[in-house]
């Protein structure tokens, strides 16, 4: 009997023990969960914040390297983990291609402005070909003037002599030449008119080619700002050919090599800016 009763105080000193344990351990358990979670945060927060290279990690202020051209690899002027400062040369391109094009922009821009300085001469042709036709009609004009009076004179005069030769105070002969005189300067008057016509008709046309040639000068001028355009972007084409350092700091890894083929926009390396840390791994 004595036995049971040391058991059961045995059996109940041990529950006491149990539940006096049991929030001690639940709040161990949560420190620890705590913890962990916090560990893993700023684990994952580092990762984000720092780049590994081989024996390093880098602080995660890093200006990518990007070549905005594509081409091949000529020379690669430097190597892993060397400090360069903004402005340095890192890589050249083969700039064959480039200058090549440089070249034939340059002679488009010069038959452009060549076709220009044309457009403008013949617009200046036309421009003294119209005062010529307009001096010319002017002059056909006035002679016309001079031809409407030469006819009226005459046909006064053919109108007198036409009694006078029915009263038979001329001769026929002499009727005969003031006719001839008058029916002359119908004939005078006549082509002066068609003459007249025609110079009028010369001058429109003429006119209207120094509307084109002026429309013209409008047209290559406005090629000539293509082309410089075209000039401007093979330039730019070709100073990309070398790719400097835009910040200074240390250069990651250098993966490239001469002769190698690389894209326009493609992230050759990157370069940890020179305010940045380095942490040993």
């Amino acid at each position: 009997m004595e036995n049971n009763t040391t058991e059961n105080n045995k059996d109940v000193k041990a529950s006491i023990l149990k539940k006096k344990r049991s929030p001690f351990f639940t709040i161990i358990l949560g420190i620890l969960l705590v913890a962990g979670i916090y560990f893993g945060y700023n684990r994952w927060q580092y990762s984000r914040m720092y780049e590994a290279t081989d024996d390093a990690q880098v602080a995660s202020n890093l200006s990518p390297l990007i070549s905005k051209i594509s081409g091949y690899i000529k020379e690669v002027k430097v190597k892993d983990n060397q400090f360069v400062h903004k402005g340095d040369t890192l890589i050249i391109l083969d700039n064959r291609d480039q200058l090549m094009h440089l070249k034939q922009a340059l002679a488009a821009l010069q038959t452009a402005k060549s076709n220009v300085s044309s457009a403008v001469a013949g617009t200046n042709a036309s421009v003294q070909n119209v005062s010529t036709s307009k001096a010319a009609v002017a002059t056909i004009a006035a002679q016309i003037e001079v031809a409407k009076i030469n006819s009226w004179r005459t046909g006064e005069d053919l109108k007198r002599y036409e009694n006078l030769v029915k009263d038979h105070s001329i001769t026929q002969q002499q009727y005969e030449q003031v006719l001839a005189a008058k029916q002359s300067a119908d004939k005078q008057l006549q082509v002066l008119v068609q003459q007249q016509k025609q110079a009028m008709q010369q001058t429109g046309a003429v006119a209207s080619q120094s509307v084109v040639t002026s429309q013209n000068i409008g047209i290559a001028n406005a090629v000539v700002q293509q082309r410089e355009a075209d000039v401007n972007n093979a330039q730019l084409n070709l100073s990309y050919t070398i790719i400097i350092a835009q910040v200074s700091g240390y250069v990651s890894k250098v993966p490239v090599q001469p002769g190698q083929y690389i894209q326009a926009g493609a992230q050759l390396f990157s370069i940890v800016l020179d305010n940045s840390k380095w942490v040993i791994a």
